[in-house]
């Protein structure tokens, strides 16, 4: 009888050594009050991944002052960038020229802080559309989004659209990297305002998955 509760012993302490295994941290940073990388983002945190997923604390939109704010979080929150923990700095390219002064400036940022840089150009929408189709055309947003509409009608910016394409996400991912390889050929800068269309997020995508 003892040898058999020993034995029992020895294998619950084994279980709850391996449920205690600290998860991955992932941070993001998000543009402003805009809700919709943060709803889409949301879904992959399940509690059943081996990560769990926090967002900065903030109302920026400037890419710079998004990166300066993951900072003080990731140091907040005590996250180890140089082994497994992640931080993501997210956001939109627009079309305005002027804005590749400042995600230049974020990028450098970024990098000497171990973040990785995550745009779409000119927003999260192409990531959205190219769960339907693949397209190199030049949108601004408002295009975009009627164009991402006759797919998905009832789309609204904070809306959680991710049950209804996730199904679709390999070949989002596909569509992206092909897209991403046209702009490159095209001698077009990936994080630039001129790499229209262009989004980054399968990166992360891929991460999460």
């Amino acid at each position: 009888m003892g040898q058999r509760l020993t034995k029992n012993r020895r294998i619950s302490k084994d279980r709850v050594r391996k449920l205690r295994i600290p998860k991955n941290k992932i941070i993001i940073a998000v543009e402003g009050k805009n809700k919709t990388e943060k709803t889409y983002f949301s879904n992959f945190d399940d509690g059943k991944k081996r990560y769990s997923i926090s967002f900065a604390k903030g109302n920026y939109t400037d890419p710079v002052n998004l990166v300066k704010m993951l900072i003080i979080e990731i140091k907040k929150l005590g996250l180890d960038l140089e082994n497994n923990d992640e931080a993501y700095c997210i956001f939109d390219t627009d079309i305005d020229i002027q804005k590749n002064i400042l995600i230049n400036d974020a990028i450098n940022l970024a990098k000497e802080n171990n973040i990785k840089v995550i745009t779409s150009n000119p927003s999260i929408e192409i990531w959205f559309l190219l769960h339907f189709e693949y397209t190199t055309s030049r949108m601004n947003n408002k295009e975009l989004i009627k164009r991402l509409k006759k797919y998905y009608p009832n789309y609204d910016k904070n809306i959680n659209i991710f049950k209804d394409i996730n199904q679709n996400v390999k070949e989002a991912i596909k569509n992206a990297k092909k897209l991403e390889e046209y702009q490159i050929n095209n001698n077009r800068e990936i994080k630039s305002v001129e790499a229209n269309p262009n989004t980054e997020i399968y990166k992360v995508v891929e991460k999460l998955l």
